[in-house]
């Protein structure tokens, strides 16, 4: 089974300009582990709960800042026709939560989470799509 099988629509990525407090809410009705952030259509970082507490609180940050300053800008992917099988056994020896998901032509395509309750009956796996 390819990740692309597994998908699920949700929303678009978040801009680099989304507030903190934007971001937090945003992964609470995900239930992801982070989501993917945009500027100008290109993918420039991932935001995770982690992120915003520890980078942000840390920082003195308010809840209006911009994701941008407390947001990964290294991404950590896979693509959408990998087999779902690889990718969890890849989360799994790398300890990562998730995965950004992209297209062969490098676009976004979701986030695959190994630690989500499976919806399609994947025992280990959840892919939900952030739709580019």
């Amino acid at each position: 089974m390819r990740v692309a099988d597994m998908m699920t629509p949700v929303s678009d990525p978040l801009s680099h300009a989304t507030t903190l407090r934007q971001a937090a809410t945003a992964l609470a009705q995900s239930k992801l582990d982070q989501l993917p952030v945009a500027h100008e259509g290109r993918l420039i970082g991932a935001v995770s709960e982690h992120d915003l507490v520890d980078y942000g609180l840390a920082r003195g940050l308010n809840a209006d800042s911009p994701v941008f300053a407390v947001m990964s800008h290294y991404i950590d992917w896979c693509y959408e026709d990998e087999d779902i099988v690889d990718i969890v056994a890849r989360l799994a020896d790398a300890d990562r939560e998730s995965l950004i998901v992209l297209t062969r032509r490098h676009r976004l395509a979701g986030v695959v989470t190994a630690n989500a309750p499976s919806r399609g009956g994947w025992g280990d796996a959840d892919v939900i799509d952030v739709a580019a």
